[in-house]
């Protein structure tokens, strides 16, 4: 008997699979083994386990980057920037104080989507929650201090848009956000391990899911503090007024 399937239609692979083996079955075959489909609902084991650190590390990188870079350029526009010029405040002083606001505004949102993980779907942290707070703190100092080195020089929405997608598109892609970053090939992986998001996001998964203590993630936390103190300090270096 011939059967014929479209394989660029969903569900047809599966409808094949099917028809295949009632065929088999109907002309006489029998299992060794007797298969049985299992569906796994245990914390720790499902997609959304794996998804809500990666959500964390996204809005992170998103909050932290867009919301100091666009204020700054925003100011810069509109020449509140060059007020400060007459007062004793030195830069660094006014670079920390936008990464501390931006942190203040960020704390609410990542409760609310922890709380929300937990209620809606039984989402739990494995480590406990000191340790994702770490990373949490620590994550948006990092975007933030990457945020002020695009804005630093951008004098244009236009410019800074470009360089923070130029900046998110590689880690977009191989941050491991929706999926594995060990998908990808070996000779990619130095580069890969390297991003920001990297350390964050794989930190948070081994707290929430194998509950690794803070001094596992000694080498995760080590590279996120190196890329904050660097991204500001090129920052401090190279931010102008005008």
């Amino acid at each position: 008997m011939e059967y014929r399937f479209d394989p660029t239609r969903p569900g047809s692979l599966l409808a094949r699979d099917a028809a295949h083996d009632a065929l088999q079955r109907a002309a006489g075959r029998v299992d060794r083994f007797e298969a049985s489909d299992v569906a796994v609902s245990e914390p720790g084991s499902r997609y959304v386990d794996f998804l809500v650190p990666g959500l964390i590390g996204m809005s992170l990188m998103g909050g932290g980057m867009w919301g100091v870079g666009f204020a700054i350029v925003d100011m810069r526009i509109r020449r509140l920037l060059k007020r400060f010029l007459a007062t004793p405040m030195r830069r660094s002083d006014f670079l920390i104080g936008m990464m501390i606001s931006r942190l203040i505004f960020m704390i609410p949102e990542f409760v609310l989507l922890l709380v929300f993980a937990r209620v809606a779907f039984g989402v739990s942290s494995a480590g406990g929650y000191l340790p994702v707070i770490v990373l949490i703190l620590l994550g948006a100092v990092q975007f933030a201090g990457i945020g002020l080195l695009i804005a630093s020089r951008a004098s244009t929405i236009e410019t800074v848009s470009g360089l923070m997608n130029l900046v998110m598109l590689p880690m977009w892609i191989f941050g491991g956000i929706f999926f594995s970053n060990e998908r990808f090939p070996a000779i990619m992986q130095p580069l890969i391990q390297v991003l920001p998001i990297t350390p964050l996001i794989g930190g948070l998964r081994r707290v929430m899911l194998e509950g690794a203590t803070l001094i596992d993630l000694a080498p995760q936390l080590g590279l996120m503090a190196l890329w904050s103190a660097v991204s500001f300090a090129i920052a401090l270096r190279f931010f102008r007024w005008n």
